[in-house]
């Protein structure tokens, strides 16, 4: 028995160390084992377009003070705690660079020609990644961007701000001239734009004067910026100027894949901030300086779209007048509600601050009288509130606070855009947080119970907390390029300067 027990071993040790052929026991039966890429399109960019939770989605918007916090008040006092940037690495940028990856060795293959000309595929991959990435780099500062897609690479250094938005604006001029506006099959997947190449060279332009203007405090890249802003404005594909080219994103409560973030939320535990709805109507002259951040003293019909109350006061941020209790609309604030990813105002705005700044020729009322139309005009489309009759009342009046040397000291015009961005961007707090912490206006007060190191508010998020274990030399080389060079969530990135 003993013999026939070390026999049966000896043969079960040989047959392991044979290399054994599975055949498909390790395929999936049902799922794909092809990579699809409209699905992985569609994937990453609803993936991205569904990103829920406070870190993920409002934090910014106590930040730039849309809002107030009721129950669960740390992060409007600015908790200063690692954010980790899975969400938007994994199964976002991914998705785009894998798929990117599969047409450019599969671009004859059939099915991948199914899907629209692999070029246009490519270019709309590479028009989300840029656009993901700039995303990040704002939140954080360095960020790995040259290694971090790169599966075999486990710790991808950390490249540094600047030189990574040289790399966007790069990626994003590769892929609008790569764009056949001929080719005669849609790319599938795209859940933006529906396979418009024409839109998505566009967006590419609007993309390009955004992230130059994003330069404009770093004096050494000025120059440059200035350069490639007017060439991507004077690109012969243009860039948004109609509401019928924005892009928007369009949610369904019939998908749990793709409802409206905010919907996923407790609106029970906020409040839009009195600091806003002050500004929105025009209420400058008679409430206190800290309960509103802008000098203006128009009403703004705005309004009528963002508050579930128009009218009411918002609940106070950093003053002592607790004041009302009025949210953030329902139009907004539900499974169906669209979100803007990229508009005609915000286009217009940046072109206006260009012209402010000496970097264009173009007429800088014009810039900003049709960033207030295109926003009045796209709220109204959207959301279905007819807002427009008081369009030209309310832009006479920003148009005149611009132009008066008077108008809150400072640079009336530069203060004005940002007033009118922190406007026009709501409510995405994310890419208005970006604007407010370049531009400096509106001025705002910080929260007078602030918890993080200065009592000041946030310029970043603070990195994962595996990083600085993980990955240390990524890590310190991100710190080191931070000012102060402390990794907290008041530490200014290099073009917060």
């Amino acid at each position: 028995m003993k013999k026939i027990q070390l026999f049966l071993i000896a043969l079960l040790v040989l047959g392991s160390c044979k290399n054994m052929d599975f055949g498909d026991i390790n395929k999936d039966p049902i799922g794909p084992n092809e990579p699809s890429p409209k699905d992985l399109l569609a994937g990453g960019m609803i993936n991205f377009f569904n990103n829920a939770g406070r870190n993920y989605h409002s934090n910014p918007t106590f930040y730039v003070q849309w809002q107030t916090q009721n129950q669960y008040t740390s992060e409007m006092r600015y908790a200063d705690q690692p954010i980790d940037w899975d969400p938007w690495y994994v199964q976002v940028l991914s998705n785009f660079q894998t798929n990117i990856q599969y047409i450019n060795d599969h671009r004859s293959d059939a099915t991948v020609l199914s899907m629209g000309d692999p070029d246009n595929q490519i270019a709309v991959n590479m028009i989300m990644k840029a656009y993901v990435f700039k995303f990040i780099t704002d939140i954080y500062g360095d960020i790995p961007f040259s290694e971090a897609l790169d599966p075999e690479n486990k710790t991808p250094k950390y490249d540094n701000q600047i030189e990574i938005y040289h790399g966007i604006i790069d990626m994003l001029k590769q892929a609008r001239d790569m764009i056949n506006v001929s080719a005669s099959v849609a790319v599938q997947g795209d859940v933006l734009y529906n396979g418009d190449m024409q839109k998505w060279q566009k967006l590419a332009n609007s993309l390009i004067l955004n992230a130059a203007l994003q330069l404009s405090n770093v004096a050494s890249e000025v120059t440059y910026a200035q350069t490639e802003f007017n060439s991507a404005l004077n690109h012969s594909a243009g860039v948004i100027e109609a509401v019928s080219d924005e892009a928007w994103v369009y949610y369904d409560h019939n998908s749990r894949a793709l409802q409206n973030p905010w919907s996923r939320l407790r609106p029970e535990d906020y409040f839009l901030s009195k600091e806003f709805t002050d500004a929105l109507q025009g209420e400058a002259n008679g409430a206190p300086a800290s309960c509103n951040p802008t000098f203006n003293h128009t009403p703004d019909a705005r309004e009528q779209i963002f508050s579930n109350t128009p009218g009411d006061d918002g609940h106070a941020y950093s003053c002592s007048n607790t004041g009302g209790g009025t949210k953030m609309s329902t139009l907004i604030w539900n499974p169906d509600a669209p979100l803007p990813f990229y508009t005609a105002a915000w286009t217009y705005l940046d072109r206006a601050e260009a012209a402010a700044r000496g970097w264009t020729s173009e007429d800088f009322d014009t810039m900003l009288t049709n960033a207030i139309t295109t926003s009045y005009e796209s709220l109204s489309n959207h959301y279905g509130v007819d807002i427009t009759g008081s369009t030209v009342t309310y832009v006479n009046a920003r148009v005149a606070d611009a132009n008066d040397p008077n108008y809150g000291g400072g640079d009336a015009k530069l203060r004005v855009v940002g007033e009118e961005k922190w406007v026009a961007y709501f409510p995405m707090g994310f890419q208005e947080w970006a604007q407010w912490r370049r531009i400096g206006y509106p001025e705002l007060t910080p929260h007078p119970n602030a918890i993080n190191a200065t009592g000041q508010i946030p310029r970043r998020y603070t990195y994962p907390a595996t990083e600085h274990t993980f990955n240390p030399d990524g890590y310190n080389s991100g710190v080191q390029d931070l000012t102060p060079a402390e990794d907290r969530n008041d530490s200014r990135i290099p073009w917060d300067q």
